[in-house]
């Protein structure tokens, strides 16, 4: 009985494992997303610089400066933030490294317990049987001496 209880034990936790996993897993998609639309943005802007950041007349002189400023500091808030998910999705990783290993190390306990219980089981079978076929055995040498 008690080893029934750790394979249940262990069969619980083994659940809980996956589900963190996929909970790891779902940040790191929403992570990756979020990545992937920062840098859509910065190409973006680097195709803005490219394309709009040179002086067509003389009137628009004044304002490219302003223009590449925005366009400056938006690039650099872009790229903090591109740090910031980087970062994030390292520490996420990490989790997900170690949940992975500690999911692998109860399964192969739970694993381990499940053959037991199976070698157990059929161990008990065996002798049941081994005792059925003796007494078996023993009734007919009985019917043979009488």
């Amino acid at each position: 009985m008690d080893r029934q209880r750790r394979i249940e034990s262990l069969q619980v936790l083994q659940r809980v494992k996956e589900h963190e996993l996929d909970t790891h897993a779902a940040q790191m998609g929403e992570i990756r997303g979020h990545q992937a639309q920062v840098q859509a943005e910065l190409d973006k802007l680097e195709e803005r610089i490219a394309t709009e950041a040179h002086i067509t007349s003389p009137e628009s002189a004044p304002f490219l400066a302003g223009f590449l400023k925005a366009i400056e500091a938006r690039r650099v808030f872009l790229q903090k933030e591109m740090e910031r998910l980087d970062e994030k999705a390292a520490l996420i990783e990490g989790q997900l490294f170690e949940t992975y290993t500690e999911a692998r190390s109860n399964e192969a306990v739970l694993d381990k317990n499940l053959f037991e219980q199976r070698r157990d089981a059929e161990m008990a079978e065996t002798a049941s049987l081994e005792e059925v076929a003796r007494n078996r055995y023993l009734r007919q040498m009985r019917g043979i001496e009488e």
